[in-house]
This record gives structure tokens, sequence and C-alpha cells, in this order.
């Protein structure tokens, strides 16, 4: 009987463990979804002929997001 609910037991961990995967999963999914979106801006102004300085600022301005993203985790790792 023991065996049972130790067996009960590591499948909800393994449950849990997915749930909190996914909650994060999710919360970090909108990041993914703008940088793309950004990336996919720079390559349509390349293709179109865009001016140079207007397609720098566009990466100028991710590359600031993603470092103030990355600033921001190690903030919350360190509390």
């Amino acid at each position: 009987m023991e065996w049972i609910l130790q067996v009960v037991d590591e499948i909800d961990d393994a449950i849990g463990a997915l749930r909190l995967f996914f909650l994060g999963l999710s919360a970090e999914i909108g990041l993914v979804v703008a940088g793309s979106l950004g990336i996919g801006a720079i390559g349509a102004a390349l293709a179109t002929g865009a001016d140079v300085p207007l397609i720098c600022c566009a990466a100028i301005v991710l590359s600031v997001a993603a470092a103030l993203k990355i600033h921001g985790s190690q903030l919350s790792i360190d509390r």
C-alpha cells in the first residue's frame, strides 16, 4: 500500500513541475513574440531598402530591451 502512495506522490510531483514550467513559459512568451516581431520588422526594412540609420536604431532598441530583460532576470535571482 505504501508503494502505491509513493507512486501517486511522484506522479503528483511531475505534474506540479510541468505546471510550473508552463506557467513560466506563458509568462515569457510575450517577450519572444515581441522580439520576433522586432527582428521581422528589421528584416522587412532591409528588404524594402529603408535607411541604414533607421535599421540601426531598431537594432539598438532590441539590444537594449534584451539587456534590460537579462538584467531584470538576474535581479530576481539575487533576491
